[in-house]
C-alpha cells in the first residue's frame, strides 16, 4: 500500500492559515507507545494484536486506518500522513498542498511552478497555469521537476522560452516590452534596452526617427540647433532666424 509522507509546513509550501484550521480540531496525541511487548493502534490506542497496517509513524487496525478529516477507511487506498496522522489524498492536499494563484485549487501534481519575492511572499502555479499576465500564452512547456524563479527579473525557461517577472507577475517578452518599455517620441515603437536609440530633452527616439523638425532631413555632421525645444538643421535653423530680421 503506498504511503505519502511529507514534512512540516515550511519544507512544503503549507499555508500555516489552513493547518491552524485543522489543530484547532484538537486532535490529541497519536498513540506510540508500545503496550505489553505490542503496539497501540495508532487510531484507537489498544493493543494490536493479529493483522496489522503500517504507516511511517504508527501501526493500525485494519478498520481503524481512516482518514483524520473525513473518516473514509485507507485500508484500500493511497495514505498521505502529516504530523503522523493519516488522510486520503483529497483531504490531504485540500489541506496541506500548496494552491495555485490562478485557479485557486490544491496543486497534487509535484511538478509546479513557485514565484518567489522577498516583501510579497511566494505564488504557487500549475505548470499549465503560468502563463502571461497580459496576453495569457503559456511561458512552459511540462517539467519532470518543480521551478523556482525568485525576484524580478528575465528568466530562461526551457527551450530558449524566456519570461519577464515584474511586480510578482511573469509576461512574455513581446507584452513586457510593449507595456513597460520607453516608446519612441515619433512613431512610438517601444525600444528594447539593446535597441539603438537617442535621447533628446529626455525623451527617446528611433535613430532613424530623430530627424530635423524642419525639412525631416538628418542632422549633417551630427550639428544640430534647438529652437523651442524642437531640433533643427543648420539649414532650417538659418531659415528661421532669418526670417525673424
Amino acid at each position: 500500500m503506498p504511503v505519502i509522507s511529507v514534512g512540516g509546513p515550511e519544507e512544503n509550501g503549507v499555508d500555516p492559515v489552513v493547518i491552524r484550521k485543522i489543530r484547532q480540531r484538537d486532535l490529541g496525541p497519536l498513540p506510540r507507545e508500545r503496550s505489553k511487548g505490542g503496539l497501540c493502534c495508532g487510531g484507537c490506542g489498544n493493543p494490536v494484536i493479529g493483522r496489522a497496517v503500517h504507516t511511517t509513524d504508527a501501526s493500525w487496525h485494519p478498520g481503524c486506518l481512516k482518514c483524520t478529516t473525513c473518516g473514509q477507511l485507507l485500508l484500500d487506498f493511497a495514505v498521505c500522513e502529516y504530523e503522523g496522522r493519516p488522510y486520503c489524498s483529497l483531504d490531504y492536499y485540500e489541506n496541506f498542498a500548496p494552491r495555485c494563484h490562478h485557479c485557486q485549487t490544491a496543486i497534487a501534481d509535484p511538478n509546479y511552478v513557485t514565484l518567489k519575492d522577498e516583501q510579497l511572499g511566494e505564488r504557487t502555479y500549475h505548470e499549465q497555469h503560468f502563463f502571461c499576465a497580459e496576453c495569457g500564452d503559456p511561458f512552459l512547456p511540462p517539467s519532470s521537476q518543480p521551478r523556482s524563479f525568485s525576484g524580478d527579473g528575465t528568466f530562461e525557461a526551457d527551450e530558449g522560452i524566456q519570461f519577464i517577472v515584474h511586480n510578482f507577475h511573469a509576461y512574455c517578452e513581446k507584452c513586457h516590452v510593449r507595456l513597460r518599455m520607453p516608446k519612441c517620441k515619433k512613431c512610438k515603437k517601444s525600444l528594447r534596452t539593446d535597441d539603438d536609440q537617442l535621447e533628446f530633452l529626455g525623451q527617446k527616439y528611433c535613430p532613424d526617427c530623430f530627424v530635423c523638425k524642419g525639412c525631416e532631413g538628418p542632422f549633417v555632421n551630427g550639428q544640430l540647433f534647438v529652437r523651442d525645444d524642437k531640433p533643427f538643421c543648420r539649414r532650417c535653423y538659418d531659415i528661421i532666424i532669418k526670417s525673424e530680421l
